[in-house]
């Protein structure tokens, strides 16, 4: 009988160890922050991103002129109002300004905020599809390290540029926005250290043959009407 017990303690010793070998206890904590990962729903994100909380930060928006004079004189005055994800030399900024529409094209509307009025320096985009993290990055709310990948991180600028072309582009281009009109913008941009060091924003330098006269501040709109 003695010997029937030594088995049995033996034994459930050996599934106790093999099973703690295999079986990973975790906190309640962490694994409701898992299943919430796995919930997670970019559309619903972007929605609730877009709808309730965007708005209060447009009032921080930058002067559009004020940005541009900056890249063109002041690098390191223009990286200090910009937002940036850890080491990246892109900058991202909310811009609010208004500008004579020089032409409009497939890609958006080539606006000039200052004066003379002959050449613009923005690109206010109004294409049917928008690329990259302007809004995203640009309002601040939104932390990369909240999020468990990468992935999910992108999906959110995936979907807040689809309501950017639902609700912000295809109202206005409805108006029949043409060369001539004044519009009114606010929105983000996302500038290179290196685009903007190589080229000025604006056409108020000479074309020379080794680098274009200027290049345009390509801006997504968050908010968009014309005069």
């Amino acid at each position: 009988m003695k010997r029937k017990y030594i088995f049995y303690a033996v034994f459930g010793a050996g599934m106790l160890l093999l099973l703690g070998s295999s079986v990973e206890f975790r906190s309640l904590k962490a694994k409701r922050a898992e299943e919430q990962a796995e919930r997670f729903d970019p559309v619903q994100y972007a929605r609730d991103f877009w709808a309730r909380r965007l708005d209060g930060v447009l009032e921080t928006a930058l002067s559009v002129e004020e940005l541009i004079h900056l890249f063109n004189t002041d690098m390191d005055a223009a990286v200090s109002k910009g937002r940036t994800l850890g080491q990246s030399r892109v900058h991202a900024y909310l811009l609010e300004g208004e500008g004579k529409i020089i032409s409009v094209n497939k890609g958006g509307l080539c606006v000039s905020v200052t004066s003379p009025e002959a050449d613009p320096e923005i690109l206010v985009c109004a294409g049917s599809y928008i690329s990259g993290n302007a809004v995203r990055d640009a309002s601040g709310l939104i932390d990369v390290s909240a999020f468990s990948d990468t992935m999910k991180f992108n999906k959110i600028s995936f979907e807040i540029n689809k309501i950017v072309v639902q609700e912000v582009i295809t109202p206005f281009l409805d108006k029949g926005p043409r060369a001539g009109m004044t519009v009114r913008f606010v929105g983000a941009a996302e500038v290179a250290e290196e685009a903007a060091e190589e080229v000025p924003f604006g056409g108020r330098q000479g074309r020379s043959e080794s680098r274009p006269a200027y290049h345009l501040l390509k801006v997504v709109p968050i908010r968009l009407d014309l005069k």
